[in-house]
């Protein structure tokens, strides 16, 4: 059996700001931009042909793009297997044990400004791949299949505004609220989401984890463009503070648009 793992993107760090700001033909799509925002580690490659004070100029337009893809410097693209397989990036059951709102690291190599690494070397960005299996006992996610609905509150969702190229305005941020989300209040910010205005922006992908009013599992939900998938991963524990989390990457987001439409799911 397959699973997706993660995706990985190769990024040179001599050329990749010239390629961010490539003037892209309406209708076109800007690869560079596509490649930041999907994902899930970004390898900063060829350190060493340019400055500390470069390297710092291209990870900060990395992070203005996606704020949440650790980014790994390296030389020749010297990389260590365990930074590329079984990352779980994809694995529903797998968000609740990681931070999934908080800005991803950078490796003390890339602040170095020289990545030195060693072990695999790796040439290209790619796609993980697994045995399609969670370790996770608590988990009920049936990794062979779509989407689908759960206590009351299943979510569709489509991104299709047409107008798919990426350019500056791609951005990234991340809610956390305290609080049990209303199911009913949930469903309806899930369709706002999937009938977005254009002028609100486009939604790239959704990672969440949510604690819905009388759900005693931890939600969990994951969107790349128009596919998505949800759960129910470990249960709250008793005395456990319900903290929903959730983070959006897309183009020309209206954080505060959507930060209504969240904090609105908590009001009864």
């Amino acid at each position: 059996d397959l699973r997706l793992d993660a995706v990985i993107a190769l990024a040179d760090a001599k050329h990749l700001v010239g390629r961010l700001d490539d003037k892209i033909e309406e209708g076109k799509v800007n690869e560079a931009y596509q490649q930041i925002a999907f994902a899930d580690k970004i390898i900063l490659n060829k350190l060493d042909l340019v400055s500390p004070e470069q390297a710092i100029v291209v990870r900060d337009r990395i992070r203005g793009i996606n704020k949440f893809a650790k980014i790994l410097g390296t030389i020749k693209s010297r990389v260590r297997m365990e930074e590329l397989c079984n990352l779980r990036a994809h694995d529903l059951c797998n968000f609740v044990n990681e931070d999934i709102e908080k800005e991803a690291e950078f490796v003390k190599e890339f602040e170095a400004g020289h990545g030195g690494g060693h072990g695999h070397e790796e040439g290209h960005g790619g796609h993980g791949h697994g045995d399609g299996h969670c370790d996770d006992s608590q988990c009920k996610e049936d990794h062979g299949h779509g989407g689908h609905g759960d206590a009351g509150h299943g979510h569709g969702h489509g991104h299709g505004h047409g107008d798919n190229r990426h350019d500056t305005r791609v951005n990234s941020f991340a809610f956390v609220t305290e609080g049990e989300i209303v199911p009913r209040k949930l469903s309806s910010f899930m369709q706002t989401l999937g009938q977005l205005p254009p002028d609100k922006g486009t939604i790239f992908r959704i990672k969440a984890i949510m604690a819905v009013k009388g759900h005693p599992f931890k939600h969990v939900f994951h969107a790349v463009m128009d596919v998505s998938d949800e759960d129910d991963a470990a249960p709250w524990e008793e005395g456990e503070k319900r903290i929903s989390k959730i983070v959006f990457i897309g183009k020309a987001m209206d954080r505060e648009f959507f930060r209504r439409g969240w904090e609105d799911c908590f009001v009864d």
